[in-house]
């Protein structure tokens, strides 16, 4: 199987982009304004298509260039200006409100479940001195904070964006384990993931026209 090492200039450039991942789903955690959470998704996405960049020198691969690019023009650009026009400015989307507990605690049980994906990821369970020793966690944790932000967010758009942010943390760990997938299946999985997001975005779009400040926990209360 070929293996990326984690010395290597590849490997500390996707080291450092999962590090950038993870901060980045910390500081959606961190904030109550839309208009952050889609700014944070977007850079994210954006740090995410370096990371298959990097991947994709690392092994030579034209697929993941192809992957590169499109995670860049479609999770980094469009859906971040797609939802900031749509969604936040159209309804006039400001501060969340509807938050199950406080940022305090929000940040407590990212940092907790931070440290259950290094247990859970421990790098005897990993090749020895390949970069996937360290990002696999990495990558672990932002899937972690993605779910988080879903449980801790009742709004709809606010839990749009940590599905997203799920989504990623596993697209980050599907490129550093590169060399066992075949592309077909990379790309399937990605073009199903938009398609779906899609989806969800013009349902939440026009969901939120008659209910723009409406929480999950309000939905649920117009179940018969």
């Amino acid at each position: 199987m070929q293996t990326l090492s984690s010395s290597s200039t590849a490997g500390v450039l996707l080291d450092l982009c999962g590090v950038l991942m993870l901060l980045l789903a910390f500081a959606c955690l961190a904030s109550k304004l839309f208009n952050r959470y889609v700014a944070y998704y977007g850079t994210q996405s954006v740090v995410l298509s370096f990371a298959a960049g990097t991947a994709a020198v690392a092994f030579h691969s034209a697929e993941l260039w192809i992957l590169a690019a499109l995670t860049l023009a479609i999770k980094g650009i469009a859906i971040p200006v797609a939802a900031r026009r749509l969604l936040v400015r159209r309804l006039a989307l400001k501060r969340d409100t509807a938050m199950s507990t406080g940022l305090s605690t929000s940040l407590i049980a990212g940092g907790a479940l931070t440290a259950f994906a290094y247990l859970v990821t421990r790098p005897a369970l990993l090749p020895h001195g390949t970069v996937a020793v360290a990002v696999v966690p990495l990558s672990t944790a932002v899937i972690l904070l993605g779910a988080l932000s879903m449980v801790v967010r009742r709004h709809t758009i606010a839990q749009l964006v940590g599905w997203l942010i799920v989504e990623n943390g596993v697209f980050l760990g599907g490129i550093t384990l590169v060399s066992t997938f075949p592309f077909i299946v990379e790309a399937g999985i990605f073009l199903d993931l938009v398609a779906g997001v899609l989806m969800m975005v013009v349902f939440v779009s026009g969901l939120t026209r008659q209910l723009a400040g409406a929480s999950a926990e309000e939905l649920k209360e117009l179940r018969g």
